[in-house]
């Protein structure tokens, strides 16, 4: 993550008189129009300034990034939070080629969400959210709008292998009454990526209130929930259109489920075999000619 005092404008400032004029015209652009940019392909970028996608790439390098896809994370950092979803849309649409297939493009970003994921993983943090779920006496989990599938997933893998999980908000009832009854054994669970919602930071800094242990699952250490936990993993969620890439952030779950039951081996392999059991006994599975209730 770009640090505040390192800023892409100190940058650009810093290089300014060794950059090409190739190059210039790119910082130019950047600058002026940061919020397009921060939804454009290295190739769209350098078609609309002129330039080659090459070049776009070599001007990230000689800015100090690792490349377009970060120079392009500082850019999005910038606008996330201020940009509806419309928005985003029409600058993701602005300069979309005809020939250019959706499906590659999204699914190509989607590949980088995940590479950047992986690079940015902090085993240390990885493990201590493992333990966490495992300690904990029950867990709650907190997600609001497109955020709650990703909490409803989650919950769902917790509770088939034995732990106790509520999924907030749920009911009619305001936030803060369902967790009223959390109490520093639990642990809570807040899901958030940008625009980040109002409900679910409120009802993160509550629960921290009352003592329970916190773990965020979100898009950066400046996302409003990493100061309210004791843990935070982050996942790259950006798709440069006007819905969020989950993709990235259901992988970093699956990824907690399974070292949870791992780790939990016993009681997880418990909870399964009871499971099937189930499944079995009530017919929820479908099996071909065999008459199943299941659905």
């Amino acid at each position: 993550m770009e640090r505040v005092q390192d800023s892409l404008e100190m940058r650009i400032k810093r290089a300014f008189n060794d950059l090409s004029g190739a190059q210039r015209s790119l910082a130019e652009f950047l600058l002026n129009n940061y919020e397009q940019a921060a939804f454009l392909t290295a190739a769209r970028l350098g078609a609309l300034v002129g330039v080659s996608e090459s070049t776009v790439v070599r001007f990230a390098y000689t800015l100090g990034y690792q490349g377009w896809p970060e120079l392009q994370g500082v850019l999005q950092e910038k606008v996330k939070n201020r940009l509806s979803t419309a928005d985003r849309l029409r600058l993701s649409a602005a300069e979309a080629g005809a020939e250019e297939s959706v499906a590659r493009e999204i699914l190509t970003t989607d590949l980088e969400n995940l590479r950047r994921t992986l690079q940015e993983l902090s085993d240390a943090d990885f493990n201590a959210a493992v333990d966490a779920i495992i300690a904990a006496a029950d867990i709650y989990v907190l997600g609001s709008r497109s955020a709650y599938c990703l909490a409803l997933f989650l919950a769902f893998y917790l509770q088939m292998i034995g732990k106790r999980v509520r999924v907030v908000p749920q009911g009619v009832s305001s936030i803060f009454e369902e967790l009223a009854m959390v109490r520093p054994e639990d642990l809570v669970i807040g899901i958030s990526f940008p625009r980040y919602t109002r409900l679910t930071v409120e009802g993160f800094a509550y629960a921290r209130d009352k003592g329970a242990k916190t773990l965020a699952l979100t898009d950066s250490i400046l996302s409003p929930l990493a100061p309210l936990a004791d843990i935070t993993l982050t996942a790259q969620s950006n798709l440069g259109s006007f819905i969020e890439s989950f993709a990235a952030p259901l992988s970093l779950i699956n990824a907690l489920v399974t070292a949870v039951g791992r780790r939990d081996k016993e009681k997880t392999l418990a909870c399964l075999d009871e499971l099937e059991a189930i499944a079995s006994k009530h017919s929820i599975f479908y099996q071909p000619g065999g008459g199943g209730n299941g659905i």
